[in-house]
């Protein structure tokens, strides 16, 4: 009984949902005259920035700079921060005391 249902109810669909009257032919790939879209390529290195050196500075003044901030501690307790580097480094160094 279910069956019968389903194919009469197959059958009384119209046509036009079933196929509808404008649909797009696709191109014969095999067919050199076919129409074919245009491709856009967006190079990988669009935006590209290469690597610059960076000035370096006396070693001699950039290790008392470490030392006066704290050492490679500091260093360390900002890389464990949620804080950004800048923030970091104008708070108070504080010691814990576990």
């Amino acid at each position: 009984m279910t069956l019968l249902l389903v194919a009469a109810g197959a059958l009384a669909q119209p046509a036009s949902v079933a196929a509808p009257a404008s649909a797009p032919r696709r191109a014969d790939p095999a067919d050199p005259a076919a129409s074919v879209p245009v491709l856009n390529h967006r190079s990988a290195f669009t935006g590209y920035r290469p690597n610059v050196e960076q000035p370096v500075g006396a070693w001699r003044e950039l290790n008392d700079q470490v030392g006066r901030i704290g050492g490679w501690r500091s260093y360390a307790r900002e890389a464990q921060s949620t804080a950004p580097p800048e923030a970091a480094a104008s708070a108070p160094a504080t010691t814990d005391k576990r």
